[in-house]
């Protein structure tokens, strides 16, 4: 059975490693023939209609960007506080403004196409999305799909609770442990977060009893889409049945390099060097946590290249940093571009960054501490392709013994690449446009 394409609404949390991906799919969908409409911050009004879709800009508390969340969470430790302070603050509190655009959002296109279909694409971090599909009076779309584009954090019996970054045990002493973690997460460390979680939902007219908060999204919709392959993610033998895994997002969906550095041949052309690329994201970026202990580990090595990637255009280092002659800095250069000629990938953790090397193949360092930096490098170090330092300000001596690791035991790369063809098995977007199509098509 064949059915015109249904309106696409795409909401996304306002943080640009949590856009961009989600951007990705949108311009895809478009290409594909789908009109596709977004909700996220204002910030991003120009990146989304750049690919042919519209923008309905979230207002208020919910339309935040990266340079508010770093002055709020200056004084907050890294740790279970940030974590609990995020997780009230960015991802509960915003529920109402977040509910409140997506109920704008569906009116609009309500009215512009009557009797249209409407499946709405959710980042799973945007909860404004919960309180309709549990209920809450208003307009609810066709149907749902949760995006996942960071690491899954479902809880389970065969996974230690998420933030701190331990490996999962489903071994019975493991499951104990789980158990025991997980129940600490809900009735200490984020028994606030959750409260107002469901206080919230009450406020919006929700009846019915709601899941602990950070289990919404994976429960509530039609279905759960992760954006990885699975040998990124622990397996979990209570998953729900709507849990699903889509690949990665291929290459090509990634906007290329236009401009390329001056410096371009030297990585490309001079197969006598190693190349080692560094980043710390987009978020985080106090260069002397990682970036500047990497270009100080590897500067003796002349065999190396070090690319340092500041993470966003027109970034500079801190004045007076010295630069060893073995090293390469620009502000911004996609991933895609560089990593195909990387022996090594050193990163402060994004998920992002994790998929990146995965689809390109490269042996990984990760050195992250907050946020979840921790989760992405412990999946990492589970599935083989990296070493996680377990810290977010490692020494350069830690560095250097890490890519020496890399280099030297031939098991990161020989693993690296059984996951770039596990990924090449996937082809993400055709699995969500049959999944679009399939809840197009059951839900009345």
């Amino acid at each position: 059975m064949t059915i015109s394409k249904p309106l696409i609404l795409i909401c996304a949390t306002p943080i640009y490693g949590h856009v961009m991906p989600i951007r990705a799919i949108g311009k895809e969908l478009v290409a594909r023939g789908y009109d596709v409409t977004f909700v996220t911050g204002s910030i991003y009004k120009k990146r989304i209609e750049s690919i042919g879709a519209k923008l309905i800009a979230l207002e208020g508390i919910a339309d935040i960007a990266e340079e508010t969340l770093k002055d709020e969470r200056e004084s907050i430790p890294a740790g279970p506080a940030q974590f609990a302070f995020d997780m009230e603050n960015y991802f509960v509190n915003p529920i109402p403004a977040q509910h409140f655009a997506l109920q704008r959002a569906l009116k609009i296109l309500g009215e512009q196409h009557p009797g249209q279909r409407i499946v709405m694409l959710n980042e799973s971090s945007y909860m404004g999305s919960i309180p309709c599909l549990l209920g809450a009076p208003g307009i609810r779309p066709t149907a749902s799909i949760a995006i996942g584009i960071i690491p899954i954090f479902l809880r389970s019996k065969d996974t230690a609770s998420f933030g701190p970054g331990m490996l999962p045990d489903d071994s019975f002493k493991g499951r104990a442990r789980n158990a025991a973690m997980n129940k600490a997460m809900e009735e200490n460390i984020l028994v606030k977060p959750d409260q107002r979680f469901k206080e919230i939902l009450a406020e919006l007219g929700v009846k019915d009893s709601a899941p602990f908060f950070m289990d919404s999204p994976y429960v509530t919709g039609d279905c759960f889409l992760q954006m990885c392959i699975p040998s990124m993610e622990y397996s979990r033998s209570d998953q729900p049945p709507t849990l699903h895994f889509a690949g990665g997002l291929p290459k090509g969906l990634r906007d290329p390099l236009v401009v390329f550095p001056n410096w371009w041949s030297d990585i490309t052309q001079d197969k006598t060097k190693k190349v080692v690329a560094v980043s710390q994201g987009t978020l985080k970026l106090n260069y002397t946590e990682l970036i500047i202990p990497t270009m100080h580990a590897l500067k003796d090595h002349s065999d190396v290249i070090v690319v340092v990637a500041l993470g966003r255009r027109g970034a500079t280092l801190p004045k007076g940093t010295v630069v060893p002659e073995n090293a390469r800095v620009v502000d911004f250069i996609p991933f895609d571009d560089l990593l195909p000629y990387c022996a090594a990938f050193i990163t402060n953790g994004g998920y992002g960054s994790f998929q990146h090397g995965i689809s390109n193949g490269v042996p990984m360092v990760f050195a992250g501490a907050t946020e979840d930096k921790p989760e992405v490098a412990a999946r990492a170090e589970w599935a083989g392709v990296a070493i996680n330092l377990r810290t977010g300000r490692p020494t350069a001596e830690q560095v250097q013994g890490a890519v020496d690791e890399i280099f030297n035991n031939s098991k990161y790369k020989a693993r690296s690449l059984e996951l770039e063809e596990e990924s090449k098995r996937y082809v993400a977007m055709d699995i969500l446009e049959s999944t679009i199509q399939d809840v197009a098509v059951t839900k009345p």
